[in-house]
């Protein structure tokens, strides 16, 4: 249950925020909002007015949603009938809003105490693959590896060779988790592991010890973080067009089951997650795609090169509403293989 509301309140509040984004600057280019949604209907409640917007609470309590006339510029105060420039950040607000609360939540981790490599004996978990030996076992990101068959581990490649020599056989693992020694851990490595995973189904580096930073080394790290980890996603989908990588996405249940599990680890490793998650969204909705924010956008980049000329509404909401069937249709595909790599 604990993992389910994880999921549930994560999930709400980086769409909740993405949806405040849009709001805040349709209000700040006096766009007309009718609507601004606490979740998605059907409607519960009205619980008050802004401004001309009214302020409701819904039925599916994941996110939020604005609702403004954004395609016909015949529209009393519709987004449409606003400047390039002004639509172009509306659109991009969302986005930029999940950039923003990805800085916050990398800032909060390092002001919480940020799982941090340091140089001592033993391997740290970084990572621990689902369906795996390792996750059977009940091994978690941020465990250290401390014996293995009784052997003192004074580094990780001492502990991969260990873990290799294995295969096949039951080991028993000492675990050092929090600070804290676990009672021995009974795992058998795989002889024939999938593939990009190890025998064990963990990646390991050197010890993990949880650091807190002050708020003037926190801030910066924080802003440091973000920018390396947009730049890594955006290598890894430009790897992946170029087929360097493997095409390898997650739907809801694979976010859910990733959810639940950096829940179990602990609130920093949660917030850390959300953070990649809250970038994911910042990285997906800018994609030059219909329906997404992204192909919003390149309409309006194509009404600024014909030199205000648009392409009719009608156009517009045409390939908009095929995109997004497209993409509906491409999201029950990933959420079928998302159950049948994790359930099937």
């Amino acid at each position: 249950m604990t993992g389910f509301l994880s999921f549930v309140i994560v999930f709400s509040a980086l769409i909740f925020v993405h949806e405040l984004g849009h709001f805040l600057a349709a209000k700040l280019f006096g766009v007309r909002v009718q609507e601004f949604g606490f979740g998605y209907p059907p409607r519960i409640a009205k619980i008050g007015q802004w401004r001309g917007t009214d302020i409701t609470i819904n039925a599916l309590p994941v996110g939020g949603f604005v609702n403004m006339s954004e395609d016909d510029p015949t529209a009393e105060g519709g987004l449409a009938s606003k400047s390039v420039g002004a639509r172009a950040l509306v659109f991009a607000a969302g986005s930029l809003m999940n950039l923003l609360l990805a800085v916050l939540l990398f800032i909060v981790t390092f002001l919480v105490g940020a799982p941090t490599p340091v140089d001592r004996p033993g391997a740290g978990i970084y990572r621990v693959d689902p369906s795996s030996p390792a996750q059977t076992a009940g091994l978690r990101p941020g465990d250290n590896v401390v014996e293995i068959d009784d052997i003192a581990i004074t580094d990780y490649e001492q502990a991969t060779g260990l873990i290799r020599a294995r295969a096949g056989q039951p080991m028993e693992l000492l675990i050092e988790r929090n600070t804290e020694q676990l009672p021995s851990i009974s795992v058998t490595p795989r002889l024939d592991p999938p593939t990009g995973q190890g025998a064990l189904g963990v990646v390991i580096g050197q010890p993990i010890d949880r650091v807190a930073y002050p708020i003037w080394e926190a801030v910066p790290m924080g802003v440091r973080t973000t920018i390396g980890a947009v730049r890594g996603m955006y290598d890894g989908i430009m790897a992946m067009i170029r087929r360097q990588l493997p095409f390898e996405v997650s739907g809801p249940v694979g976010i859910y089951r990733e959810t639940t599990q950096r829940a179990e680890t602990g609130l920093s490793h949660l917030i850390e997650f959300s953070a990649f998650l809250s970038l994911n969204l910042f990285l997906l909705n800018l994609l030059p795609l219909p329906a997404l924010d992204g192909g919003r956008l390149i309409f309006v980049l194509l009404e600024w090169i014909r030199g205000g000329r648009r392409v009719p509404p009608e156009k517009e909401g045409m390939v908009h509403a095929v995109g997004m069937m497209a993409l509906l249709l491409m999201m029950a595909v990933v959420t079928y293989f998302d159950i049948v790599r994790y359930y099937g």
